[in-house]
């Protein structure tokens, strides 16, 4: 008898407890929308030269930052014919940035609008997030998110909902999907929503960290 009202008491326990799990879940379903699909992104900004020559002085190196309009390297241009001295013309930053990629070596040869690096304004981070279309509609500017970054699992970040894709991932695509086999299947398209950091906790963040982000349902 006491065997048996013991297995009672754990049966309702297990059932109140998974009760109150579900209740859980059901709320923070019909209060948020969560997605593990997001990347953290910045603005990437290939830098070049205008003329062709030979790279003769690059100053950064990745990881340094830079101001608009700071001197980059230097190009010693070729010149048209062999009686003309060779010039020099200046790379500039178009916009502050940081370096997260070079290509650039000195003295290797440039052409006109070459990459010899990437930049990204590090300040000015947000993330990307492919919502399923059927939770668009829950889903408007200045809505209230919070976010989790792999790299850092027990910090939690903020920010809110600042631009909704006007199209799909797929109506992007450069090869247009076509159906010739005459079968189909509905597939749930994404739209990518842009969200705001409301700042970085002081962490590293950099682009392509992985993320997982809850937006508060209006």
């Amino acid at each position: 008898m006491k065997k048996k009202i013991i297995g009672i008491t754990v049966l309702v326990l297990l059932l109140g407890g998974g009760g109150t799990a579900g209740a859980f879940y059901y709320n923070d379903l019909s209060k948020y929308i969560t997605t593990e699909d997001a990347k953290i992104q910045g603005d990437l900004r290939a830098i070049g030269s205008l003329s062709a020559g030979k790279l003769i002085e690059w100053r950064y190196k990745e990881g340094d930052s830079f101001n608009k309009g700071d001197v980059l390297g230097i190009v010693e241009t070729v010149p048209a014919r062999g009686t003309t001295p060779a010039t020099t013309v200046e790379i500039t930053a178009p916009d502050a940035g940081t370096v997260i990629q070079s290509n650039a070596v000195e003295d290797q040869t440039v052409s006109p609008g070459a990459a010899l690096a990437l930049s990204a304004d590090l300040s000015q981070l947000y993330i990307t997030a492919n919502l399923q279309e059927t939770e668009i509609t829950d889903v408007h500017v200045g809505s209230k998110v919070t976010i989790k970054v792999d790299a850092f699992k027990n910090t939690t970040f903020t920010g809110h909902v600042d631009r909704i894709g006007l199209g799909t991932n797929s109506s992007f695509s450069l090869i247009a999907s076509s159906n010739t086999t005459g079968n189909f299947t509905k597939v749930i398209q994404r739209v990518p929503v842009r969200i705001t950091l409301d700042d970085y906790q002081n962490k590293r963040l950099i682009p392509g960290l992985n993320a997982t982000i809850k937006i508060e349902k209006k």
